[in-house]
């Protein structure tokens, strides 16, 4: 079963929880990215109605 088991492709609880971290914080930063995309384009927007 050992054998098995070491064939597949598996990670440590510690890697998952890094891991985990890691997306959860790169999904805040897309999220900040997306408001700060979305404000400069009211704001270029607005600026082309005047």
């Amino acid at each position: 079963m050992q054998s098995v088991l070491g064939k597949l492709d598996l990670v440590t609880r510690e890697e998952f929880e890094v891991q985990k971290l890691v997306l959860a914080k790169t999904r805040s930063k897309l999220e900040d990215l997306e408001k700060r995309v979305a404000d400069l384009e009211q704001q270029l927007f607005s600026k082309e109605e005047m």
